[in-house]
């Protein structure tokens, strides 16, 4: 296994070049502890690196097997999935660095995988989403296509972004699956029984990225026609709508009662999502937004221009940049964890950023995302009502 390091120049924050990948990075994952992160590559392959090391970060091990460009990565216990353009799931031992079961049926490029720790769901260009069994040691040789459960059959185009949201048995609740398409619309599924129970039509571009709020009621939508849109997940109803950007969402982040969202003009914008005003923008980006994280109040964004910038949350002051001489190629992914920033471009470079003394500005979650007293007052209510409405309404559409 390899270990290529580049010294590229002498950058004060920048801990280390890795350099093992030789095509484009376009996915990162971290592990639930945060001891191990895996990135995946148009060379093929994926690639274990350890976090913790006091003398640096080290390739644990490179999976090889893919026949086409990987696309997505998803750690789960000690198991690493992966989705290619090859049409293939694989899942490896993070231990040996081996393929115990290749995940065949979908007929073009997985676009996203998620595993629950029972089912492993995909998304894929053939317009569906599937779900796999996770335990695949008692399937027969030869009946791989037993492992495949579930195939969520009504979008038209391309399934990509996927949210599960987990059920409270005591509740009554059943786990639920919501994909995103560009087909403009998104949908929601039972996972037992693979029913749709919405769709959330209101989009005239694809759904490019989604998420929900904190209590997995409010699905936020965001698209190629420039808009954002939030949703109560359990009636389909259309809360609001955010048009304040003039280009595609790129990326898009709920943290507590603010949202997050980066476009491809290179404007960031933060939103009090329950009532739809704009607080703050962030600006200083010379390409476009591909991703965004929040840490420690500080809010991370990487850039088509091959910069990583660190706004402080609350005031959208820029109070870091993170480049190089050679660091011109798109940002596709990053990752946070132990004070380490991770990002990956275009180049096939991962660069380890040390944002300790960032993270040290005297800003924590709650200050950075507070709102005003009567926003919050307003917010209650709204949420009040939510919680009395969603889940009989969930319970209704289920029988």
């Amino acid at each position: 296994m390899g270990n290529n390091k580049s010294k590229e120049n002498e950058v004060t924050d920048l801990l280390e070049t890795h350099t093992d990948h030789t095509d484009s990075i376009n996915c990162i994952c971290v592990a639930d502890d945060e001891s191990v992160i895996v990135t995946g590559s148009e060379d093929k392959t994926a690639r274990l690196w350890t976090t913790k090391d006091p003398k640096g970060s080290e390739c644990l091990g490179t999976l090889k097997g893919h026949s086409g460009y990987v696309t997505c990565v998803h750690v789960f216990d000690t198991y690493v999935f992966t989705g290619s353009s090859d049409s293939t799931i694989k899942k490896w031992n993070m231990t040996s660095s081996e393929c115990e079961f290749t995940y065949e049926g979908h007929a073009s490029r997985v676009m996203r995988v998620i595993c629950t720790g029972e089912y492993v769901i995909s998304s894929s260009r053939d317009s569906t989403a599937k779900v796999w069994l996770y335990d695949t040691d008692d399937l027969p040789e030869g009946k791989k296509a037993k492992a495949c459960i579930r195939t969520f059959k009504g979008h038209k185009k391309t399934v990509h972004p996927l949210i599960y949201i987990s059920a409270d048995e005591s509740k009554g609740e059943e786990d639920l699956v919501i994909t995103g398409s560009t087909d403009s619309t998104a949908k929601l599924w039972t996972l037992d029984s693979g029913t749709c129970l919405k769709t959330y039509a209101n989009h005239k571009g694809p759904v490019m990225v989604m998420t929900t709020d904190n209590s997995g009621r409010i699905l936020f939508t965001g698209s190629a026609d420039t808009t954002i849109i939030s949703w109560d997940i359990a009636t389909a109803k259309q809360l609001k709508v955010y048009e304040s950007h003039n280009t595609e969402i790129m990326c898009l982040s709920v943290v507590n009662k603010l949202m997050y969202s980066g476009d491809c003009a290179g404007l960031v914008k933060c939103w009090v999502w329950s009532m739809g005003d704009i607080t703050r923008e962030y600006r200083g980006h010379k390409h476009s937004v591909t991703c965004l994280k929040f840490y420690k109040g500080i809010l991370y964004t990487g850039c088509g221009d091959g910069d990583v910038r660190g706004f402080e949350a609350k005031t959208s002051a820029l109070v870091k940049t993170l480049t190089t001489k050679d660091s011109t190629q798109v940002i596709n992914c990053m990752a946070i964890c132990n004070d380490k920033l991770f990002s990956c471009s275009q180049d096939g470079k991962m660069r380890i950023w040390d944002i300790s003394k960032i993270s040290k500005i005297k800003e924590n979650e709650t200050d950075a995302n507070k709102v005003t007293e009567k926003q919050e007052n307003d917010i209650k209510q709204e949420e009040t009502a939510e919680d009395n409405n969603f889940l009989k309404n969930v319970a209704e559409d289920v029988q």
